[in-house]
């Protein structure tokens, strides 16, 4: 860094002020007579991998002027000017493509100095031709590649698609096999590298070359990240492209390796430098009113210590009173807007210089959108039945379905694929949240905690055309015991059943004042024939709760007695009543009466409540189920369901003939709707 820069700092002190320009120092470790700093950068700022880079800042940070490397290299133009031959047919990808011929090179080892400062940066040395690309890539930030020009068939370059098919052997010793959307160097006839990521073995340099084609060019981060991803390889020059590579410095980047390259490898400059840049970019400009920096640091900075700051960071600076109209360089593509400006002036006054305090200006009170506070009611009510909350990661993929009993044309099998999966059990976004708890208790269970009572709140996903609809859902899930520790409850009592599931949903359904709810039988793939209910409200279906299939439970590798409900969240939502009017407590008793009513098996208990919360009209307070029974004297085919009926008036006491005529009427309605006989 010292041939760079002056810096009259020990290695401790430098480790001290490098965090303070947002240069995370993770270590230092001794190499020789030198000292190797391993620093963590920021995201955005791809003008720091490289030496020259961190060595502006310091001379900035030191008030000091920065020594580029020289790049003015000898050329001799003995052989033809238009032996070099580039096509670019993707411009926007690859905005800039420089080459140049060089003859006469000398494959062999590098000399001690560079191989040397290769290693003390983890760089296999691997012979002076390539390792000059490296060291360059490593010192201005610009990757390079060189091919031997003698294998390249047509003895030219064309920037392309990859044809689907297209295979090639890179330099790492795989073969791949490339589609449409891999953009590819290749010569005449084939592919010869990867762009901007990896090049191809046909052409590599070798102790047998003579000429060598030497690539600079700039290519499109997005490009760069997502074709690196799909390939499986990430390289020291893809790193850089992705967080962007300076596009005004690719020229002087291949000149500074054409220098090095005489000085090592004895070659000679056989052609022009070949320069494909369609559409120069210029140079970014931007207006800072001074005051404006004080106002957003909360401290005072002269603005002609700002000037300084600025211009020995590469920045051009014109003055027009407190107004600064700065020229962006190119190489820094994360200034976009003043507020940067302002960041830089900040970072290297100190951040440490800044005091802290707290703001002056007003505030408003910050308040939670509605949706929140209904799903922390919803949570607060399914922990308080004895449930405990999980969150489980929206991606999935979907054979997680083929467990489910699923048909192929089911809602849920219409999943929403990722472009670009980090994993490959991670390809989809879930259009149920019932998979996860499945997940959660096989996890659980196989660590030998069997009693699982967990609930999920969070959002599925759906395909609406081209668009992706969203849905909130909560499911539940209960398996084991619900009472531990209770040595005198028989665990037929203290053991998840249906019913306490149901009770669960009940409870829900109740807090949230949702209002009448049925729970009608159904037939569900993945639930148990016979042991599972569809939940609805006014004909429209809220969700389904139940036994899960034998078959699904042995997939997810659960034991018998899982019980399993999911919901609607949006439409359970859209009925609640989180604001109830006050009712006053009752002045006047009520009245109790038992009622047994014969109804064939396939009559519900739903139907029959309803049928007697419409006759009971007004008098009728509740209706409460408290047993059914089968078997003699009740014929064959049918039950007894027994409800105790509570009637009561508002506005008197009732009388024996007020009671009786509302029972009446109940009675009568079971009769005529139902065919129901009323037991004495």
């Amino acid at each position: 860094m010292k041939e760079y820069v002056d810096i009259p700092q020990t290695v401790d002190e430098l480790a001290e002020r490098l965090p303070t320009l947002g240069l995370g120092t993770e270590r230092v470790e001794p190499h020789e007579s030198d000292a190797v700093f391993d620093l963590e950068l920021p995201a955005n700022r791809g003008d720091l991998m490289c030496h020259v880079g961190v060595a502006r800042e310091l001379a900035a940070a030191n008030r000091s002027a920065i020594r580029l490397p020289a790049t003015a290299p000898r050329r001799d133009r003995s052989e033809r000017a238009d032996a070099v031959h580039v096509d670019v047919r993707e411009p926007q990808l690859c905005p800039r493509f420089t080459a140049v011929l060089i003859a006469d090179v000398r494959v062999g080892p590098s000399p001690r100095w560079l191989a040397r400062r290769l290693d003390a940066c983890g760089v296999r040395s691997i012979n002076n031709v390539v390792d000059v690309t490296n060291y360059v890539m490593l010192e201005l930030g610009q990757p390079m590649h060189a091919f031997d020009y003698d294998l390249l068939q047509g003895g030219r370059l064309t920037v392309r698609f990859a044809v689907p098919g297209e295979r090639l052997t890179t330099l790492d010793g795989v073969t791949r096999v490339l589609d449409a959307r891999t953009l590819v160097v290749a010569d005449a006839t084939r592919v010869v590298s990867i762009g901007g990521i990896i090049g191809g073995t046909e052409t590599e340099i070798t102790a047998s070359t003579r000429r060598v084609l030497l690539e600079a060019a700039i290519w499109d981060p997005s490009m760069i990240r997502r074709t690196a991803m799909r390939v499986g390889v990430r390289t020291e020059s893809s790193a850089r492209f992705e967080r962007g590579v300076d596009i005004g410095g690719a020229d002087t980047a291949s000149a500074r390796a054409q220098q090095l390259l005489i000085e090592v490898a004895g070659g000679r400059i056989a052609s022009d430098m070949l320069d494909r840049y369609p559409s120069p970019q210029p140079p970014r400009q931007l207006a800072v009113h001074w005051p404006r920096v004080g106002r957003l640091l909360g401290i005072e900075v002269a603005q002609a210590q700002g000037e300084v700051m600025l211009r020995s960071l590469g920045f051009g600076v014109t003055k027009q009173g407190d107004k600064l109209t700065v020229t962006v360089p190119s190489f820094r593509r994360d200034v976009e807007r003043a507020e940067d400006l302002i960041e830089e002036v900040a970072r290297h006054h100190g951040y440490d210089r800044i005091p802290e305090a707290m703001p002056v200006e007003a505030t408003a009170q910050a308040t939670r959108a509605p949706i929140l506070d209904a799903q922390h009611a919803v949570r607060d009510v399914l922990i308080r039945t004895g449930l405990t909350e999980v969150l489980t990661v929206p991606l999935t993929t979907p054979a997680v379905l083929d467990g489910l009993r699923l048909p192929s044309d089911h809602p849920w099998r219409a999943m929403v694929p990722l472009r670009n999966p980090l994993i490959e059990d991670h390809t989809h976004l879930r259009t149920t949240l019932l998979a996860g708890l499945l997940q959660v208790a096989r996890g659980n269970i196989h660590r030998r905690v069997m009693d699982v009572l967990i609930f999920e709140v969070g959002r599925t996903f759906h395909p609406s055309g081209a668009a992706v609809l969203e849905r909130r859902g909560v499911a539940v899930l209960m398996t084991g015991r619900l009472l531990r520790g209770a040595w005198n409850t028989p665990e037929q009592v203290s053991t998840a059943t249906f019913f306490h599931l149901k009770g669960v949903v009940e409870s829900l359904v109740s807090e949230l004042r949702i209002g009448r709810t049925l729970f009608a039988p159904a037939t569900v793939p993945w639930l148990h024939p016979g042991r599972a209910a569809q939940v609805s409200m006014t004909g429209q279906p809220l969700g389904t709760l139940g036994e899960l299939h034998p078959d699904v439970a042995a997939a997810a590798e659960l034991p018998p007695g899982v019980y399993v409900a999911e919901l609607d969240l949006d439409e359970v939502l859209r009925h609640a009543v989180f604001q109830p009017q006050f009712t006053p407590l009752p002045k006047y008793p009520s009245v109790r009466r038992d009622l047994a009513v014969v109804v064939p098996d396939g009559v519900s208990a739903a139907e029959v409540e309803r049928v007697i919360e419409e006759a009971g009209g007004d008098l009728l307070e509740a209706a409460e189920l408290f047993d059914v029974y089968s078997g003699p004297p009740v014929p064959p085919g049918h039950r007894n369901l027994a409800y105790a009926l509570s009637l009561r008036s508002s506005d008197r006491t009732l009388s024996a003939s007020d009671v009786a005529a509302a029972v009446g009427r109940i009675t009568g309605a079971l009769q005529t709707k139902l065919r129901a006989t009323i037991r004495e």
